[in-house]
């Protein structure tokens, strides 16, 4: 349910190495202080404006300022995750190092098998998207198969509490760093992190005025669904972690316990309502697919592709009957949302780019900016 499709990419070791290379070059013989990102006027690429608070610990070389990003990259330690260092990066809007006023908030979750820099760096349009909107956007690592869940049952010293490093470290941390507005957020996210918009946006009932979910799997008793997420753990193997991986059943055991229905969309349907519940996924059926297969003169160089296509095809597929048995709780219930399942499209970033493009206006305008 919550691979994502990507081309060759490096790995998330390289990356960081990268951007805690430049921060080292930027921060050389300053000092750090308290918190000044809050005034205006003050260089909000600076890496000395930040102080780590909230448990949040700094790793060498960050905070990083990527100014291309309109962002700054924080890597941590804390004792809420073990598994590996966790990151998150912190977009700001166009000219907020000139004004006094506070933004709105959103809290953007990756995929499954993913990381913070995915809707920057790795297929996402965030940064063109959102540009010329008055919104931080906050994309924090949620673990490579978390499902945005504490780890209920982990190894031995290898906590991966990734609901409580997000809810509870790093949005308090921007809002002490960053002038928000905490009344005003919004949550959404692409696959693992479509569900786990929809998991946190009901559970934080209180925190969230938009929800919005992308190909987000809606109901954890869905054929797939609980072995995906038992498996899920695994995927920190992929980004280098492999020593300090969590076993299957790590999230909510194996086979999964009751604390499953926390998280649940559709058993917690009531908890949407008032809030602006906006959902998009394809049909996984790819009109070209037999095409491909069939016609192409060097079935060696389309195979990579095909198989690449089946794979987001079933996912999607997996993912669209879960969509509309929660979009027809919902009419049942008469709590307004905004679905659609749109056909020929697949588990993939084509459907997850145009679906934030369409999902940005509504949300900015549920939070007021």
């Amino acid at each position: 349910m919550t691979h994502q499709t990507h081309a060759h990419r490096p790995s998330r070791r390289t990356m960081l190495a990268g951007t805690a290379a430049a921060a080292a070059m930027t921060t050389a013989g300053s000092m750090a202080v308290a918190p000044a990102a809050q005034a205006a006027g003050t260089d909000p690429f600076d890496p000395g404006a930040y102080t780590a608070s909230h448990g949040l610990r700094f790793e060498s070389g960050f905070p990083a300022p990527v100014p291309s990003k309109r962002s700054i990259d924080f890597r941590v330690s804390t004792d809420q995750v073990r598994t590996f260092p966790p990151s998150f990066r912190v977009m700001l809007p166009e000219g907020y190092a000139d004004t006094e006023r506070t933004y709105p908030v959103l809290l953007l979750l990756h995929g499954g098998w993913g990381m913070f820099l995915d809707w920057t760096e790795r297929g996402g349009n965030a940064v063109g998207a959102t540009a010329g909107q008055d919104v931080i956007v906050v994309m924090p690592d949620g673990g490579g198969g978390s499902f945005y869940s504490n780890a209920n049952f982990p190894r031995p010293g290898l906590e991966a509490n990734w609901e409580t490093f997000i809810i509870e470290q790093v949005l308090p941390f921007v809002h002490d760093s960053f002038r928000t507005d905490p009344s005003r957020m919004a949550i959404a996210g692409l696959s693992m992190g479509g569900f786990g918009a929809l998991a946190l946006g009901q559970k934080y009932d209180g925190s969230f005025l938009s929800v919005s979910a992308y190909s987000g799997p809606a109901d954890v008793t869905a054929p797939g669904v609980d072995a995906t997420i038992a498996l899920a753990p695994l995927a920190d193997a992929q980004n280098g972690y492999w020593q300090t991986t969590n076993l299957p059943g790590a999230v909510w055991g194996w086979p999964a316990s009751d604390v499953r229905f926390q998280y649940d969309p559709l058993s917690n349907v009531e908890r949407y309502r008032g809030k602006r519940l906006f959902l998009r996924c394809g049909d996984g059926l790819n009109p070209d697919l037999h095409k491909i297969i069939e016609a192409a003169p060097d079935i060696a160089a389309q195979l990579g592709l095909s198989i690449a296509k089946i794979q987001a095809d079933v996912t999607e597929i997996g993912v669209k009957p879960t969509n509309v048995d929660f979009h027809d709780a919902l009419d049942a219930a008469g709590i307004e949302h905004d679905f659609a399942a749109w056909p020929g499209h697949e588990h993939d970033w084509d459907t997850w780019n145009r679906a934030f493009e369409e999902d940005l206006p509504g949300i900015m305008a549920a939070l007021r900016a």
